[in-house]
């Protein structure tokens, strides 16, 4: 059996083998006669940046072509409080969830534009579109340029990401695009000798972080992963540490003195219209309960979060995967997709780590943490800030299995041929399970296909890993073979990318001419809508309303609105009405319901509970309106 020690040599530092051994950009530019001059640089350089600005220019002229924003306006709401009445408001109350980095920006934006979805939607293109370019340089100068035009424009060309940026006024762009600016600018600062641009360098690096955390409230995953690096710096060397504590402080200090003015001013505002554990808390009291949609269910114990840990890193890894592919994935531990993929990205983390961390690293892996505890389902746009470095730890844990299969041949032959075996018969036994149940007509075929596929994949990986074994005494044939197994990937990764881009166009024009044109009949919260324009028409303004989706409720009519929560008990609901004073309620039908119990079982258990205290007084397709007596 294979001690702790044998096993450290898949995270140790770079191999013997110079080819594969070396982690510098200078090295990948010349391995295997793929070598490129200063020119050739540059000219692939400015491909891949106008290839991600025409991504961009894409989405710049494809949002919605509406008169109005069609969902989620919470964003454009706080901005416009912020332009007519100077406060930091949403439905006439503090708003002490979102920092206000972004509805800062987007006030600006509309205190010489107009706040309207043609001002707004170009913000969050452009910010893309910078990201994008920044985490190019940022990757093709610690890694090389492969992974850089690889991870950027896979990520540029999803139809997920698209959909998104038109669809939504969120902040997730310029959150990326400043963490990755953030990261570029540490990376100057470290690298550069000293003198009077250092000051320069720290104060820019120091704005830039606190603007990035009162953006999006994950940026203090910045603000704790430049803790930790300069904390591991020390054990590096307590000259390199003592160089990044002087240069890294400051940054520091002024993330968690920004950090530290908000939390003070949020909670010395915070109005709670519901006594509810979670949402609209903080954040790390979010963090504490069971289920952030279902907050009826209270507060997690150590066997909850344990669950929600494992089942946040099957959906994140199937998360990256599906968005980077466009494809499907069966979600069962066995999969190439799932525990292939999750073992790369470990293995390149833990050796970038090990191997002289940077700040990009220790952000990463903070990020990571963060999500892998958050109570909520994953969605996509948690996924995209990061993206590129999960790129990044799958690229740098693959190119690690092959130096260690050519320098450690036995050992490294001997793991891939156990793994092999035991993921082939665990997908072998899943394709199996699935055949006595029934499935969804429309996903038999990928599911049952699926663990096969599998099954045949891990197989070969253990025939690799006894071929190793059993060559393991002609190593230097390995050698030999391995830069044209490694060149024979690589182009096959650029050949893929090609494709998987040109597909993800594809499916962007159609969701842009969508988009030209769009059907307000065919979103999510036309229910709403349509309820709002209906009270806004025929209701007194002084009305007070209550509704699930508060925003949009409050965004059609301007009038005061009650959050609709998810609670059972019709006795705290009925309480809740009246102390609120609500005179109007708007309930929808929804396929999926987000908040759980769906906001028409709620209802039904308060109307059978207070009959007589609803009266409905108009009716849509997919919603009614009450009037509730006082």
């Amino acid at each position: 059996m294979a001690t702790t020690s044998d096993l450290s040599f898949m995270v140790s530092r770079p191999a013997l083998y110079p080819e594969f051994g070396s982690t510098k950009t200078t090295s990948h530019s010349h391995t295997f006669g793929l070598s490129l001059s200063l020119r050739q640089g540059f000219f692939l350089d400015l491909l891949v940046w106008t290839c991600l600005a025409f991504f961009g220019a894409f989405q710049v002229t494809h949002y919605p072509r509406s008169a109005d924003f069609l969902s989620d306006p919470g964003y454009p709401d706080l901005a416009r409080s912020l332009v007519e009445r100077g406060t930091y408001e949403l439905d006439y109350l503090p708003e002490t969830t979102l920092p206000p980095g972004f509805s800062f920006l987007l006030a600006l934006i509309g205190r010489f534009f107009g706040l309207t979805p043609g001002s707004l939607f170009p913000l969050l293109a452009i910010s893309m579109t910078v990201g994008l370019v920044a985490s190019y340089e940022l990757l093709r100068r610690v890694e090389g340029r492969e992974i850089a035009a690889i991870s950027c424009i896979l990520l540029a060309a999803s139809p997920s990401l698209f959909l998104f940026n038109t669809g939504v006024v969120f902040p997730e762009m310029p959150y990326f695009c400043l963490s990755i600016l953030a990261l570029l600018i540490a990376r100057k600062l470290d690298t550069s000798s000293a003198g009077t641009s250092i000051l320069s360098w720290t104060l820019l690096l120091g704005m830039v972080f606190s603007a990035a955390e009162m953006i999006r409230s994950i940026g203090i995953a910045l603000v704790v992963g430049i803790g930790l690096w300069m904390a591991s710096s020390f054990i590096a060397g307590p000259a390199t540490g003592w160089r990044r504590l002087r240069r890294f402080i400051v940054p520091l200090g002024l993330s968690l003195a920004t950090q530290f003015a908000w939390s003070l001013w949020a909670d010395r505002h915070q109005t709670l219209e519901w006594q509810l554990p979670g949402y609209p808390q903080s954040y790390l009291s979010q963090l504490a309960v069971k289920d952030g949609q279902e907050p009826e269910l209270g507060y997690a114990t150590v066997t909850d979060v344990a669950a929600r840990v494992e089942k946040n890193l099957v959906t994140y890894t199937v998360g990256y995967v599906e968005l980077l592919t466009r494809k499907h994935v069966s979600r069962f531990w066995a999969s190439p997709a799932i525990a292939g993929v999750l073992v790369l990205c470990l293995l390149g983390l833990a050796n970038s780590l090990r191997s002289g961390s940077q700040l990009y690293d220790w952000y990463f892996l903070c990020y990571q943490i963060i999500f892998l505890l958050w109570p909520w389902d994953i969605r996509d746009r948690f996924l995209f800030p990061v993206v590129p470095f999960f790129c990044l730890y799958v690229w740098r844990g693959g190119r690690l299995i092959i130096q260690n299969l050519v320098n450690r041949t036995k050992l490294c032959g001997g793991l891939l041929f156990l793994a092999g075996c035991s993921f082939s018969v665990a997908s072998a036994a899943f394709a199996a399970h699935l055949i006595n149940f029934h499935i969804d007509p429309n996903h038999v075929r990928s599911e049952r296909l699926q663990p096969l596929v599998s099954s045949v994949v891990w197989a070969m990986v253990a025939a690799v890993g006894w071929w190793a074994i059993r060559r393991s005494a002609h190593s230097d044939l390995l050698s030999r073979f391995a830069p044209v197994v490694y060149f024979s990937a690589r182009l096959l990764a650029v050949v893929a990318v090609l494709i998987i881009a040109a597909l993800g166009m594809k499916q962007q024009l159609i969701l842009g001419a969508f988009n030209l044109h769009p059907d307000i009949t065919q979103t999510p919260s036309y229910p709403e809508i349509e309820a709002s324009d209906w009270i806004r028409a025929n209701e007194p303004r002084d009305r007070i309303i209550m509704a699930r989706d508060q925003d949009t409720v409050f965004h059609y009519t301007g009038q005061r609105v009650i959050w609709f929560p998810p609670l059972s008990d019709p006795k705290v609901l009925m309480e809740g009405i009246r102390r609120h004073h609500a005179q109007l309620l708007v309930v929808a039908h929804h396929s999926e319901s987000y908040w759980r119990p769906s906001e028409e079982a709620c209802f039904e258990n308060v109307e059978r509970a207070y009959k007589t205290m609803f009266k409905p007084i108009h009716t849509g397709l997919n919603y009614a309106v009450f009037e509730i007596a006082q």
